[in-house]
């Protein structure tokens, strides 16, 4: 809500045009009646009622009730928001006092708070354009300047880091976000943090260095990481953590854990908060700084579309504003911070799976990829994605993963391939192999079969957007359906039902029959729950990998530089965050703390470079 002379001039014209038309009917009426109609022209300045604004803050829109009368504005009431409790609180507090105040809503917004003030303003100004009839444009004149020294597409954690770093180090920075809402990945992400070496490590009398990290890294993920990036990850890490450390947030008993999900740690060396939003809402404050300041430019809502390329080096993006409008924004430095690709399928269908479901945000489309294609980038460890095992690839919600079915310790059932085959123990695998068991199943399909005693004498196999089928009630509608559930009197038939080789299953089931008599499973050790297939009806249930997030990225040297084929920089292009591929740093394994400490490390390394190239050039 910045007042631009282009409003101003209109409004300025709208003024002189209504004056020139009172003065008109001056010629032709008594001093009386051109006092009365001037009034009329004063007091009309309002379409008298309520009307409703919406500005962009920090966190998504913020709406506003103004109630004006035919002169005045009467009441402004902030109704809906999701800024940060605490930090917008003031502004929302004091801004409508003064709007009403001044009877304008063009006044100074709260300190500390001028993304929320400014919301505030542009929606009251919106709600004013209504109440007089002025169709607001939007202007790129709006903006504190149109010429950055760094761009940044995505403004997930590593964006916004990104962009606090360049601006410290004298950039103005355009930061390019999609979304109503800044944050990305991080909204949904877990609060860990590793490093090696840290102050927090220290104060609890743990000895740890980047070297012992570097092993660990080594030894958890296997070596198919990148070196030179591993190594700069591990010893930047510990300042990374200092740094979000130095802000404040609530790291509760302060001592560095070994990671709760994932492969231990040498030594402890992961520090958690409650959440991801905890590291979002540390840093905020200070993104908020630069866009009071005037270094940081944040358009949320504005789509990055493409690159712009000339002479093989990178110059800006072309990106697009809700309205559907395309503009050009240059500078010497882009940065794409535009998280992974486990919300395209295209680009998974590419490297990894033919069939397979997300879980993923819908901002995470891998837009960065197909960028840094264009700016001919190679990628590295695309093949490794580690993906969820069970997802059920129902119609309506078509890519989009909405319903799961039980792979854990589900008693009595086997799991078998197109082919009919069994590949696994069903009971007692861990993750790992079950996950390999749906990344190397023809075409990714594995289907749960069972019978009627099974269905019998447990839960209900299918989970429904994270709750319980209750009474297989999900699963019964599928079977009507025929797409993913297949219920059949005979194995013949639920194999034809399911798209099973049919001679193969028969065979498969009365081979894991005689196990079950035998007591034992001879082709892959299962001891748990061994129950024989053979009580009708019988069930198939078709399942597919779904993916959270990806593990590749395009190739780059440790300055975060996006390198081509010959392994050379590409000219003004940088990355950081999920993009740049956690298996290049961490290996083929979930590192405790890796992703979001990625955001913070490379976040800052992509904007010392891209500061640097920028300012220097």
């Amino acid at each position: 809500g910045v007042v631009t002379m282009k409003k101003n001039f209109k409004r300025l014209i709208s003024l002189l045009l209504i004056i020139s038309m009172a003065l008109s009917f001056v010629g032709c009426k008594g001093p009386e009646e051109v006092q009365k109609d001037v009034e009329v022209v004063e007091e009309g300045k309002y379409t008298p009622g309520t009307y409703t604004g919406v500005g962009k803050g920090i966190n998504g829109d913020v709406t506003v009730l103004v109630t004006v009368d035919a002169n005045t504005i009467v009441e402004v009431k902030v109704t809906e928001h999701s800024e940060t409790a605490g930090i917008s609180d003031a502004a929302i507090n004091e801004v409508p006092g003064k709007i009403i105040e001044a009877q304008s809503f063009d006044v100074d917004g709260t300190s500390g708070a001028t993304m929320t003030s400014n919301a505030i303003k542009e929606a009251v100004e919106s709600a004013l354009n209504q109440a007089m009839g002025i169709v607001a444009e939007e202007n790129e004149s709006d903006l504190a300047f149109t010429n950055p020294d760094v761009i940044i597409v995505g403004a997930g954690f590593s964006g916004i880091n990104a962009a606090i770093e360049a601006a410290d180090l004298g950039a103005k920075v355009m930061l390019f976000e999609q979304n109503g809402i800044i944050g990305g990945s991080i909204n949904y992400a877990g609060g860990t943090l590793s490093g090696a070496g840290t102050q927090m490590q220290k104060d609890a009398g743990v000895e740890d260095n980047p070297d012992l990290f570097y092993e660990d890294i080594k030894r958890i993920g296997g070596e198919i990481f990148i070196p030179e990036l591993t190594r700069k990850h591990v010893e930047m890490s510990a300042a990374a953590v200092d740094w979000m450390d130095s802000l404040g947030p609530d790291f509760g008993d302060r001592l560095p854990k070994q990671p709760a999900t994932y492969e231990s740690f040498g030594i402890p060396r992961e520090h958690r908060v409650e959440k991801g939003t905890v590291y979002l809402e540390t840093v905020k404050p200070l993104l908020e700084k630069h866009i009071e300041d005037g270094n940081v430019i944040l358009l949320l809502e504005t789509k990055v579309n493409d690159i712009i390329i000339e002479n093989g080096a990178v110059t800006g993006v072309v990106a697009q504003s809700k309205d559907g409008k395309e503009i050009e924004y240059k500078a010497k430095s882009t940065i794409l911070a535009t998280g992974g690709y486990a919300h395209n399928e295209e680009w998974i269908n590419r490297y990894n799976f033919a069939n397979v479901l997300t879980s993923a945000p819908p901002h995470a489309t891998g837009s960065g990829y197909d960028f840094a294609e264009k700016a001919g980038a190679v990628f590295s460890n695309m093949d490794y994605l580690p993906a969820y095992a069970g997802g059920v690839p129902v119609s309506e919600t078509g890519f989009k993963q909405s319903v799961t079915a039980k792979t854990s310790k589900y008693p009595g059932v086997i799991w078998v391939n197109k082919d009919g085959n069994r590949m696994i123990d069903e009971i007692d695998s861990t993750p790992g192999p079950i996950q390999k068991t749906w990344a190397t199943a023809p075409e990714n399909i594995v289907y749960i079969v069972f019978d009627e005693t099974v269905k019998q004498t447990n839960d209900p196999i299918l989970t429904v957007s994270s709750k319980a089928d209750e009474g297989w009630t999900r699963f019964e509608q599928e079977i009507q359906k025929g797409e993913v559930v297949f219920k059949a009197d005979t194995i013949e038939e639920l194999a034809e039902l399911s798209g099973i080789n049919a001679e193969a299953l028969q065979e498969t089931i009365e081979k894991y029959n005689g196990y079950v008599d035998l007591g034992e499973d001879k082709e892959f050790g299962r001891k748990s729950a061994l129950q024989k297939l053979e009580n009708g009806p019988y069930y198939a249930v078709k399942t597919v990998p779904y993916v959270l997030l990806t593990k590749g990225g395009p190739l780059m040297n440790d300055k975060a530089q996006i390198l081509n084929k010959d392994k050379e920089p590409i000219p003004g292009l940088y990355q950081c965050g999920e993009l740049i591929g956690g298996a290049n740093i961490g290996g083929a394994a979930s590192v405790g703390g890796l992703a979001n400490t990625i955001c913070v490390v490379w976040g800052k390394i992509a904007a010392q470079s891209a500061t640097e190239y920028s300012l220097n050039k």
